[in-house]
């Protein structure tokens, strides 16, 4: 009974870790900063295959208007990888907000490449079960 109890904790230890790792682990709070409306340059990124991706990308339309470009993340998970990190690299400086919405395997992809890349995020939802929002800081 004792090794039931012992395995129970710390399975429920490593997947505390592992929810820790994959938000970005217990950060200083700060203050968000929203850029006014109509003053977005704003890059986001989308998987094509994930239905309700076009609906993300036409909220950021609607509800934030501004300069956007669109990037679908297509190829294998190393492709996705790469593009993250050249578009994130390359809207340092020129874009003020970084946003997607992807699935949990292209947003582990997608979290290195930001993270590598010196990054972290603003927020990151678990919307359903297959998708992943988020917003990352320039």
């Amino acid at each position: 009974m004792t090794n039931v109890t012992r395995r129970a904790f710390f399975k429920t230890f490593f997947s505390a870790g592992a929810a820790l790792a994959v938000s970005g682990g217990v950060s200083q709070p700060r203050q968000a900063e929203a850029a006014i409306k109509g003053e977005i340059i704003g890059v986001c990124l989308y998987v094509p295959s994930l239905g309700k991706a076009s609906d993300f990308v036409e909220l950021m339309n609607t509800n934030a208007g501004g300069d956007w470009t669109v990037h679908p993340l297509t190829g294998s998970l190393t492709d996705r990888y790469f593009k993250t990190k050249d578009l994130y690299e390359g809207a340092r400086g020129t874009a003020n907000t970084f946003v997607g919405a992807v699935d949990p395997g292209s947003f582990a992809v997608v979290h290195e490449a930001i993270v590598n890349s010196g990054g972290s995020f603003h927020y990151i939802t678990y919307e359903e079960r297959n998708r992943v929002t988020f917003s990352a800081q320039l």
